[in-house]
């Protein structure tokens, strides 16, 4: 699923113009013999002597006296085999025997005692695989967003629910010769709180027609590259009155090989799988911290991703699969050849998912246009965001702007507001002034909107937008 060494992608927005060691010996020490005023020697630490030199040395500590009754005063009779010569002391015993090697085991001792008992306190054991992510994913899940490699992690901690902006982040590393291959970070954000290129920036990553609706009653998409889900308004630590819009905080999982320009078909729908899982999973871990209600269940196995098939050819007169809209005769050729829609979804059917978007343009680089339809609530008050105050309004029946090569109009439906966005990533700039370039954008628009708008329930809206160049 990702990628070594992959390009992470950025766009401009459109609105703006240890361990050391040490060896040495230990030399004889003399212990005072208990009641004698002897001395016993230890020995060095080689282990060429060693022994206890106090008078008692046998278990009794009575070699003098006659162990035979019916012989008083008699000695024993010696061995008649000469006693084995001590064994040679192991390396572990003769560095106990010395005082820097006392030390050094004390402290291989205390450490070990003490992860022990830390991990004893955290209800986890040392040295066994654990959860990542705030407990959240399990190795299992984990490794599956990678090919063949040892998955590590790093985390910050998991903010309070109530902190805005709320972001944070755990970054899960696949390691390969115990060098760093590939990387996914999983996030927990804050979008009510984004404005301007932030918000536009994630709009563009995460809603695309790349990623998948997770369906299953779960606010969320997915492809082989990014993940994301709305946690739902009982993670909030209060409540909200009528009328006000809490913010929308989703959890994300994101490859450093986001979005590349091809990926076969056989990778696409293992990454899909594997980032579908763990972000869902990563959700109901952030919301049992949380102590949030409910918990989501394993999506179910998603429509095949569409990297690593064949395009559809573009349809001139109903771009996108829409009556009614129709690419401009000077937009149409090599350029907007190829259609790629969000995956399990129709032009003529509901909005799955609340999500619907559609990238124009070559059979690799679909890049000259993209029309994208917003329809659940949340989401479309962080896309009007997109675009400030310095931007050009659009009028008709709702509000709108335009900046550069982004168009974003917004319309109050029966579901609540809805969002409709028009974006090429090259505007025309052949032209010397800005009122004389064409926009596909703004050319298009007004016949999406109205398209659309009947689809999800808005009934007729019309937008209206600044006199255009006709070539």
């Amino acid at each position: 699923m990702t990628e070594k060494n992959s390009e992470k992608h950025s766009e401009k927005h459109p609105g703006d113009s240890a361990a050391g060691s040490s060896t040495g010996s230990s030399t004889g020490s003399a212990t005072d013999c208990p009641g004698d005023g002897t001395e016993a020697g230890t020995g060095n630490s080689s282990g060429n002597s060693s022994g206890n030199d106090c008078g008692d040395s046998s278990p009794g500590g009575k070699d003098d006296m006659n162990d035979n009754p019916e012989e008083p005063g008699a000695a024993a009779a010696p061995s008649a085999t000469p006693p084995a010569a001590p064994k040679q002391p192991g390396r572990l015993r003769r560095m106990a025997r010395s005082r820097g090697g006392i030390a050094v085991v004390g402290a291989l001792v205390g450490a070990l005692l003490g992860t022990s008992v830390t991990a004893w306190r955290s209800g986890e054991l040392p040295f066994v695989e654990r959860d990542m992510c705030w407990g959240s994913l399990s190795p299992e899940v984990a490794e599956a967003l990678f090919t063949d490699t040892d998955v590590r992690s790093r985390e910050l901690p998991l903010r309070r629910a109530t902190e805005d902006p709320m972001h944070t982040e755990c970054s899960i590393q696949g390691f390969g010769a115990d060098e760093l291959e590939s990387e996914v970070t999983a996030s927990v954000r804050t979008l009510g709180e984004l404005k301007g290129a932030q918000a536009w920036d994630w709009t563009r990553q995460y809603l695309s027609s790349r990623m998948t609706p997770l369906g299953g009653g779960i606010t969320g998409m997915a492809s082989s590259q990014r993940a994301w889900v709305a946690l739902p308004t009982s993670c909030h630590e209060r409540s909200y009155e009528p009328g006000e819009n809490p913010p929308l905080r989703v959890v994300t999982l994101a490859s450093d090989a986001s979005d590349p320009d091809y990926v076969n078909e056989v990778d696409a729908r293992r990454g899909l799988d594997a980032m579908s899982r763990a972000v869902v999973r990563l959700a109901d871990g952030v919301m049992e911290k949380y102590g949030c209600e409910g918990r989501y269940p394993d999506p179910p196995r998603l429509p095949g991703p569409p990297e690593g098939k064949s395009v559809q050819a573009v349809d001139n007169e109903r771009l996108c699969g829409l009556q009614g809209v129709a690419l401009p005769g000077w937009a149409r050729g090599e350029d907007a050849s190829a259609v790629r829609t969000t995956p399990g979804t129709t032009s003529d059917g509901p909005l799955r998912g609340g999500v619907h978007s559609c990238d124009v343009g070559r059979p690799f680089g679909m890049d000259r246009i993209r029309l994208t339809t917003v329809a659940e609530p949340r989401l479309a008050r962080v896309v009007s965001r997109a675009l400030g105050q310095r931007a050009d309004r659009l009028g008709g029946d709702g509000e709108g702007a335009h900046a550069g090569g982004l168009s974003v109009y917004t319309a109050d439906c029966q579901r609540g507001r809805t969002a409709f966005v028009a974006w090429e990533k090259d505007p025309d700039k052949d032209d010397d002034t800005a009122s004389e370039r064409r926009s596909l954008g703004l050319a298009v628009l007004p016949s999406y909107v109205k398209a659309e708008a009947k689809r999800v329930g808005c009934g007729e809206v019309n937008v209206q937008v600044p006199r255009l160049p006709s070539r």
